[in-house]
């Protein structure tokens, strides 16, 4: 069995190879819960996949992963995660959200994902975007 170092290194690799769907298929248990900040935003793994559908034809282009780095705790199974996704809005405008997932694992599979997150930064208007 793969470690949760490595399973979480592919789990990043899904996400920044535009194959978001195929990363929640391979690694929600069927019964994951998903934080949005303090709010239960979706249960189970079918409901969070639907999800991943509908907000992928709400934009122009598959979504932009940008990892910027990830931490392990193999003993309490615990993977905190730190990137960028960059899309283009429905209307055309490239926005940003940057975020913190904090994934708690029973042994493959993601049992319960947080993320944490300000908004979404509408970058159409900036010079140089990050």
């Amino acid at each position: 069995m793969p470690s949760l170092t490595e399973n979480v290194a592919e789990f990043c690799a899904l996400l920044t190879g535009g194959k978001t769907l195929a990363a929640l298929e391979r690694y929600y248990a069927n019964d994951v819960c998903v934080f949005e900040n303090r709010t239960l935003a979706r249960a189970g793994r079918e409901q969070c996949i639907a999800h991943e559908r509908e907000a992928l034809l709400r934009v122009r282009e598959v979504p932009r992963f940008k990892l910027q780095s990830f931490a392990v705790n193999e003993t309490s199974q615990v993977a905190f995660l730190e990137y960028s996704v960059r899309f283009v809005s429905a209307e055309g405008r490239p926005m940003r959200l940057d975020q913190v997932a904090v994934q708690s694992w029973e042994g493959d599979r993601i049992s319960n994902e947080r993320f944490y997150y300000e908004g979404v930064v509408d970058e159409g208007d900036e010079e140089d975007p990050v």
